[in-house]
């Protein structure tokens, strides 16, 4: 038998920076380059190219989460291949089909394939964040305080411990003071280099940490605002309740969709990581944001001993690690409601490490921490001459109505449009966002999110565009798009057309010329009907709530709109699509970001917090999918309204 060569020792196998030639190569595994970035991935085959790009930084659009059904994920296959899907076929037009343009998570990676993903500018991406809300007044009392305390050093005379002398200093109130292990720990030594004169940082009844004198002025805690696409933080001062900063982010979970059900379906899944992995995105993003949050305050980590966050109930759930999969299954029952406090480093939080984290309580599956904020920061509870009702636009429409008498509660499935997805060119509210649209000297204007040409329609345009169509005769109350019956021929009635192959109409918003990419956007048949979807269902939830409450519209003192569609919405345009009942407009006020709102609040008043838990018992909540009137509101409310406002 010939002697077998021992291998050289220190000689590498050689590493690819390109792919290999095909001789040898696994047949199981194929090669995948993605340009302009020319990355090469190793996949396995059969797997699609939404699944191959996740562990990457390359980033696609979608709302759906690679479900293929928002038809967003778009890239051009330079490659040959075969016929699209039927699916794929039923979401993108002939001409995107001829080009090469195909659906990522639609398209499954037979053999070696080049894609090419869409080219980035240079520029700086600009989104718009709500990040500011109205803030009532309140009394300060934080959450965690501080106090100066002075106390004799250990003797003969007085040989009582260390947490013995600081409880006699701080007086009878902490007699039953308790203390941190990790303060417990670094005692000794605190006390000592502070000379027994410092600042006691104290947390319901403990002490978490001995600080120098001069920290006493230095009080900062931190709110988030889980928002399901975006994300904000903000540092406070304690001593005088301002904001000191505020940032903001997208939140990286919207790669696995948009809406919170495509991410309950990811955990589901993927049930060994995908709760810790949608968990970790979340916590990266919010130590980001904290990050510069304190590099804006000049402020360490370790200076930070409290923070609150207010969210939907899934993302409140997620950020817990909690599971989330029984809020999008009959009867909706999520893990927990009430309020939690937790040491925010078992989170994973980068804080002190005794700092403390405050998450919002929920009443239900679909009504979350946001909307508790969202009454807290209304005041609605705390009057009884007044009616409130209060509206949070979103993929679910949480709406209240009441005061401090009764409290009813309801959220209506809404759908994505009104955040512009599902719509055929729609985007979220980001540079070269449409936002409002008017009709000036016969021509239309827009108003576009970064002063430049526009993308595409972001919720509030959506609503100012079928508004304007509806004014003019374009839209009918059953909501068709059709030309105006009066036969008068102005810069509206032109853009109504026919394109090649279609049986209805379509609304040219701005041609190739106007737009940003050179492509024509439209406002189509379907994208209307979207909207009608989204409109009817919020609508018929507040006739739900009026009914139940046996009152009026008439009867409704103010209407309080949250969150960023609610800020950025025409009223004249949401009353004249039935999006808000038909009122005196001075009766609509904007809130702002209402759910940071009421996360401030309860940072900086303890009775705040207190009350948010007394919010979630006086309200009655309304469950509209099995409420015996819902279908029939909600077919009634799809229609626009057949009289025009101005």
């Amino acid at each position: 038998m010939k002697k077998q060569k021992k291998p050289r020792k220190g000689k590498r196998k050689r590493r690819y920076q390109n792919p290999p030639s095909v001789k040898g190569r696994k047949k199981k595994f194929v090669w995948l380059n993605v340009l302009p970035a020319d990355i090469w991935l190793k996949v396995k085959r059969g797997i699609t190219l939404w699944e191959a790009l996740q562990k990457t930084d390359v980033e696609l659009e979608g709302e759906c989460g690679g479900l293929g059904k928002c038809g967003k994920c778009k890239i051009r296959v330079i490659t040959a291949i075969g016929p699209p899907t039927a699916e794929t076929a039923e979401l993108l037009t002939p001409e995107e089909l001829e080009k090469g343009i195909r659906l990522a998570c639609r398209t499954k990676i037979k053999k070696d394939l080049v894609i090419r993903t869409e080219v980035l500018n240079d520029e700086v991406e600009l989104f718009q964040i709500l990040k500011y809300g109205e803030m009532p007044i309140i009394e300060l009392d934080p959450l965690v305080d501080k106090r100066s305390v002075a106390i004799a050093p250990p003797s003969l005379e007085n040989p009582l411990s260390d947490v013995d002398r600081i409880r006699e200093a701080l007086g009878p109130e902490y007699q039953n003071l308790k203390v941190s292990h990790h303060c417990l720990a670094s005692l000794y030594g605190d006390l000592r280099a502070t000379n027994f004169d410092g600042t006691a940082v104290l947390h319901d009844g403990c002490l978490l940490a001995w600080e120098p004198a001069k920290m006493a002025a230095r009080r900062y805690g931190l709110i988030f605002d889980l928002g399901t696409s975006t994300l904000v933080g903000k540092l406070v001062s304690l001593l005088e309740g301002q904001e000191v900063a505020v940032v903001s982010r997208l939140n990286s979970q919207s790669k696995h969709g948009t809406n919170v059900i495509s991410r309950i379906q990811y955990v589901k899944e993927h049930p060994k990581h995908g709760l810790s992995h949608m968990r970790r995105l979340l916590v990266e993003d919010l130590n980001i944001l904290t990050d510069r949050l304190l590099e804006v305050g000049r402020l360490v980590a370790e200076e930070i001993f409290v923070a609150v966050t207010a969210g939907n109930t899934t993302m409140q759930h997620l950020l817990l690690g909690l599971n989330p999969t029984g809020i999008a299954e009959a009867p909706f029952a999520p893990v927990i409601t009430e309020g939690v406090t937790v040491r925010a480093q078992d989170v994973g939080l980068h804080l002190h490490p005794d700092a403390m984290l405050y998450v919002m309580p929920s009443k239900s599956g679909y009504i979350g921490g946001d909307l508790i904020g969202f009454m807290l920061a209304s005041g609605a509870a705390d009057r009884e001459d007044r009616l409130v009702l209060g509206l949070d636009f979103g993929t679910n429409g949480e709406i209240f109505l009441g005061n401090r008498r009764r409290m009813l509660t309801c959220s209506a499935a809404a759908g994505p449009a009104l955040e512009g997805a599902r719509i055929t060119h729609g985007m979220i509210g980001k540079a070269g966002a449409i936002e409002g649209v008017r009709l000036e000297d016969n021509d239309l204007r827009y108003q576009v999110i970064g002063n430049i040409k526009p993308k595409g329609l972001c919720g509030s345009g959506l609503v100012d565009l079928v508004a304007l169509l509806l004014h003019h005769g374009l839209v009918d109350p059953e909501g068709l798009l059709r030309p105006s019956q009066g036969g008068q021929v102005n810069a509206m009635q032109s853009r109504v057309i026919k394109r090649k192959g279609s049986e209805v109409h379509d609304f040219l918003v701005a041609s190739s010329r106007e737009s940003f990419d050179g492509r024509e956007i439209y406002l189509t048949q379907n994208d209307v009907r979207e909207l009608q979807l989204a409109k009817g269902a919020i609508a018929a939830g507040v006739k739900i709530l009026i009914k139940t409450m046996g009152v009026d519209i008439g009867d409704i003192d103010v209407i309080y709109l949250a969150g960023a569609l609610g800020n950025y919405i025409n009223p004249y345009s949401a009353m004249q699509i039935g999006l808000i009942p038909r009122l005196d407009p001075e009766k609509i006020t904007p809130l702002g970001n209402a759910a940071s709102t009421g996360a401030k609040m309860v940072l900086l008043s303890r009775r705040c917090w207190e009350k948010s838990a007394e919010i979630t018992h006086l309200v009655e909540h309304v469950e509209l999918s099995s409420h015996p009137d819902f279908l029939h509101h909600f077919i009634e409310e799809m229609n626009f309204p057949g009289e025009n406002l101005w």
